[in-house]
């Protein structure tokens, strides 16, 4: 664990290497379903695989925290660490939390890349985001979706899960992203093409890339794809 008291993190860390990549999940979720992304990167690289507060391995804190008070906290864990200048990637509301972080020290994040972000705008509500997770489902591997539940029931839990709802639901991703690299699966429901496209075509040298037959959750089962795209952004810098 590592952070402030109220708003700490945890995380695994792996590997070694010249790049340092920060992986920062979704809402509800943990870092298992980042582990294979993990592994691949790993090879040539050091990880560090954060569970948010609320979620994983991480205590509830006694507030409801924003996407800010997110980013704050995985800062914090990472200065505690002596982590400097990471590549932040973050899937689906940790897209969000990585657009923060980058926006609050942006020379400390010297590149990102989003993940399935979240918060699509003309379908910016519960309802359809709900029904949008649904079709997700039916497009997951079994494996992908035994992981989310058992994270949203389980190590999360229902009550935190939706108090953190309306925060994810209120961030403007599109009003503070920096530079990026935006991915999406082909099949994804969430997040449109669209989405994507204007995303990279807002952010300073921003792009984007899809993962082929692949739904929300692509780095789980394409984490070689997805791993290959990171390296692209590293070798950049």
């Amino acid at each position: 664990m590592a952070g402030r008291p109220g708003a700490l993190v945890h995380m695994r860390s792996s590997g070694t290497g010249p790049d340092t990549y920060v992986l920062i999940h979704g809402i509800g979720v943990s870092s298992r379903y980042f582990l294979p992304l993990a592994a691949e990167l790993a090879h040539t690289a050091t990880v560090h695989n954060i569970d948010l507060p609320g979620h994983g391995s991480t205590p509830k804190p006694s507030r409801t925290l924003s996407v800010r008070d997110y980013a704050h906290a995985v800062w914090d864990a990472l200065d505690e660490l002596g982590v400097r200048r990471p590549i932040l990637v973050g899937h689906s509301m940790g897209a969000q939390v990585a657009v923060e972080m980058a926006h609050m020290r942006a020379a400390a994040a010297p590149a990102i890349v989003l993940l399935g972000p979240t918060n699509y705008a003309p379908e910016r509500g519960f309802w359809r985001q709900s029904l949008r997770l649904c079709q997700d489902t039916l497009r997951e591997p079994w494996k992908v979706n035994a992981i989310v539940f058992s994270d949203y029931a389980f190590r999360c839990g229902l009550p935190w899960y939706f108090r953190t709802v309306p925060m994810m639901l209120s961030n403007r991703i599109e009003d503070t992203i920096a530079t990026v690299l935006v991915v999406r699966g082909t099949r994804d429901p969430i997040v449109p093409a669209a989405w994507v496209s204007a995303l990279a075509y807002l952010a300073p040298r921003g792009a984007m890339a899809q993962v082929g037959r692949e739904s929300h959750v692509m780095m789980y089962r394409s984490a070689a794809a997805v791993a290959a795209l990171c390296r692209g952004v590293a070798s950049r810098i």
